[in-house]
């Protein structure tokens, strides 16, 4: 449980840490991601459901893009970027770094 608090806390341990979610119906939560060899999160990731979900659209997908945020422990913040809106949902949640 300690591990999860300190990732929860943007801290980097074994290659991992914990990134504020900002914006979108995921808003204040934080993602647990691990870093790629050059120390990046993944650049994108999607989430369903969440806050806000509507009773239409349950399965609704959201983006959202990792941003540097020095101001952070994590250095990073993911920020909504919008609903998915291609109609890739049933694909699943896509977390590969993109350079």
């Amino acid at each position: 449980m300690k591990l999860i608090h300190r990732w929860l806390a943007g801290e980097v341990v074994n290659n991992t840490v914990g990134i504020k979610v900002t914006g979108g119906p995921f808003n204040g939560r934080t993602k647990i991601v691990q870093l790629d060899r050059d120390g990046l999160p993944p650049a994108r990731l999607r989430a369903r459901g969440g806050l806000g979900q509507t009773t239409g659209n349950p399965a609704a997908w959201h983006i959202y893009t990792a941003s540097p945020a020095p101001d952070t422990a994590a250095g990073w913040v993911y920020g909504y970027a919008g609903a998915d809106t291609t109609g890739a949902s049933a694909e699943g949640p896509t977390d590969a770094h993109t350079p």
